[in-house]
């Protein structure tokens, strides 16, 4: 197997290493410019950290998910600063998520030193993950718990100890029930890959398991399986959630097609509404996109861990492409379809390079 050099190989690191540290202190400057109310902009979904807060500190009862039952337990400690949590998650996106990421894909710096500053560099770039460090909004506390899991996931799936997997299986289990408590079809998406991470696909398997994957929706969409999920999509026409792509998913004839749809429309982001949305189709969408397509032609090198993140990434999207029809709110969702591809690509491009060194060796 002869390892194909990418426009991406000829750039050098330096370069590479220039646009993190660029991007690495911008966002601070931005972050510092925010807080101190120089600049500002709007996140869609800014009532969400006004709830937490007011959760918290005990202005309300009601917990949505266990988000806010986290934060009043650190304000009853006298733990809870609002502003300083959201330093924390500054820390997390400029450090912490990269490094996960990283270790995630198995690419260490000494080794694979251009693909570990790629991933810095995908990860700073990724802006809706970065609109969530100004306040106390749980996706960038809920993104590194998934990649969390998945560091414990992937330890489950290279052991051959049989007490140690049977620990860390538990131990999964325990993050997909937490991950649930956080987003429920987050948690059963991560679950369900848990069971079915055994599926082994092939180029041509994933033509025949994708025409079942859409009859097994229809089916299940006919049967009235999806009817809280879609009375749920509906919600967003009559609320004030923003652009809808306004698909009518009560009709079982048009499942599929609108399926299809809101997968293009949010998960691609191709229903483009304002000048943000095509920024976000740039930056977000198109690196995920080709990632995507390298994933599905080199699919013979998925391991046990790469279907893990595959069937994760069918499991999650199937449940909030059916469930949501708010454009603001499908790039909070789709950050975890974009990490799990994003892991998955740099996890089969470092063993498509190591397959292509080892095989010149042994044939030298």
């Amino acid at each position: 197997m002869k390892y194909k050099r990418h426009f991406y190989s000829r750039i050098p690191n330096t370069a590479i290493f220039l646009a993190i540290t660029t991007l690495f202190f911008l966002k601070i400057i931005i972050f510092i410019l925010v807080k101190n109310q120089v600049i500002s902009f709007s996140l869609g979904g800014g009532s969400d950290a006004n709830y937490y807060d007011a959760y918290a500190q005990g202005s309300i009862d009601v917990a949505l998910n266990i988000w806010p039952v986290i934060l009043r337990y650190l304000n009853n400690l006298g733990l809870y600063y609002r502003e300083f949590i959201s330093y924390i998650f500054l820390f997390l996106n400029l450090l912490v998520i990269p490094i996960s990421v990283a270790k995630l894909a198995e690419v260490k710096i000494k080794e694979n030193q251009k693909y570990y500053f790629y991933i810095f560099l995908i990860c700073l770039l990724y802006p809706t993950l970065f609109f969530f460090v100004f306040d106390v909004y749980r996706d960038v506390f809920m993104v590194l718990s998934f990649l969390i899991g998945c560091l414990v996931v992937k330890a489950l799936l290279t052991t051959t100890n049989t007490i140690k997997f049977i620990f860390l299986f538990l131990a999964s289990l325990v993050i997909g029930w937490y991950l649930a408590a956080l987003r429920p079809y987050l948690g059963l998406a991560f679950i369900g890959a848990l069971f079915l991470w055994s599926i082994r696909f092939t180029k041509r398997r994933i033509v025949l398991l994708s025409t079942l994957y859409l009859v097994a929706l229809f089916i299940a969409n006919y049967i009235g399986v999806f009817d809280a999920i879609t009375e749920y999509r509906e919600g967003f026409e009559e609320g004030e959630g923003g652009s809808t792509l306004g698909l009518n998913f009560s009709n079982p004839i048009m499942f599929i097609p609108n399926f299809i749809l809101s997968t293009l429309g949010q998960l691609f982001g191709l229903y483009i509404t304002n000048p943000s949305a095509i920024i976000l189709l740039l930056i977000e969408t198109l690196p995920f996109f080709f990632m995507l397509i390298y994933v599905i032609k080199n699919i013979r090198l998925a391991d046990n861990f790469v279907r893990f993140l595959i069937i994760f990434f069918v499991l999650y999207a199937s449940v909030w492409l059916i469930g949501n029809d708010n454009l603001g709110t499908a790039v909070r969702l789709r950050m975890y379809n974009y990490l799990a591809i994003y892991i998955s690509f740099f996890y089969i491009l470092r063993l498509k390079k190591l397959y292509s060194v080892t095989s010149e060796v042994v044939s030298k």
